[in-house]
């Protein structure tokens, strides 16, 4: 159990309940939010997760990516504790669980009537292919550098834009700002990682934005994903005139600190750092804004 608990990395799950919390408190600030359906999006936002820490837990295995000389925490398949088929098992399991969940959330905002929920259904299968192709497959998508895409469509623009419409069965052109928000720091967290793997990942084989344009220019990138997202967060607080949504701002410091932490790494060791701060600073942004929203929006 212990073994399984830890390949679950629940160190992950604040960023998920992050983007799909979003995506609930701007259903909240405009007042059309349903409990049940917050309820679903943040569990099946954890299924998917799941999913996805498996997935790459086998995948990584089975290419190379995880090995002994590997930077950062020991992943389950490649330190033996779990077998390739429990593993196997265990990505079916939580696939099956992502579906259901989210056929069940469709159900609850549709009223029952599924064939209006088959756009949204389509997107969701493709949220649970996105999760397992990243590194399984013959050509691994996450092994072309095309993970920062996927990270900060499906952490951004469809958990934030597509929690809401769950909500509201609608949309409303200035949610981009926010969803583009989520989207780009869920990025920076992708690229602490896999600036921290490098050198693991030169070796596998897997092809990343960090190799592709070395560490200096991704501690760059990495700080136009995190000055980026506070901007589309301003830009969306003076555009809405309500100054609640600044309550992203405690968040936004924490990873402006683990920002300046990573410009003075060295190391691969002292990178894996600041993956929590990253995290947690994009869960504690969404929480700040919820504060002030449910106070002031009463």
């Amino acid at each position: 159990m212990k073994d399984w608990i830890k390949a679950l990395r629940l160190r992950t799950l604040p960023l998920a309940l992050a983007v799909v919390g979003m995506g609930n408190l701007l259903a909240f600030g405009f007042g059309r939010f349903r409990w049940e359906i917050a309820a679903l999006s943040l569990l099946t936002a954890v299924g998917l997760q799941i999913l996805s820490n498996l997935a790459n837990d086998y995948g990584d295995s089975i290419h190379g990516a995880d090995h002994m000389g590997r930077k950062g925490p020991t992943r389950a398949v490649q330190s033996g504790t779990i077998s390739m088929p429990a593993m196997k098992l265990g990505i079916i399991v939580a696939a099956l669980f992502s579906l259901a969940s989210g056929m069940i959330l469709l159900w609850a905002s549709f009223n029952g009537h599924l064939a209006d929920a088959l756009p949204l259904f389509i997107v969701g299968l493709g949220a649970i292919g996105a999760a397992y192709f990243y590194t399984n497959g013959k050509r691994p998508y996450g092994y072309m550098a095309l993970g920062d895409i996927s990270v900060f469509v499906f952490f951004g623009l469809v958990a934030v834009m597509g929690t809401f419409y769950l909500h509201v069965s609608d949309w409303s052109a200035q949610l981009i700002l926010p969803a583009m928000a989520m989207g780009l720091w869920s990025t920076a967290v992708l690229n602490i990682n896999n600036m921290r793997d490098i050198p693991s990942d030169s070796a596998a084989g897997k092809f990343t934005i960090p190799i592709a344009i070395g560490l200096q220019s991704a501690k760059w990138y990495q700080t136009f994903l995190v000055l980026g997202g506070g901007i589309c967060l301003l830009i969306f607080t003076a555009l809405e005139g309500k100054l609640a949504w600044l309550g992203f701002g405690l968040g936004f410091i924490v990873m402006i600190v683990a920002l300046i932490g990573t410009w003075k790494s060295t190391t691969n060791e002292q990178l894996d750092h600041f993956l929590k701060p990253q995290a947690l600073g994009t869960l504690l942004a969404v929480l700040g804004q919820a504060v002030l929203v449910f106070f002031f929006f009463n």
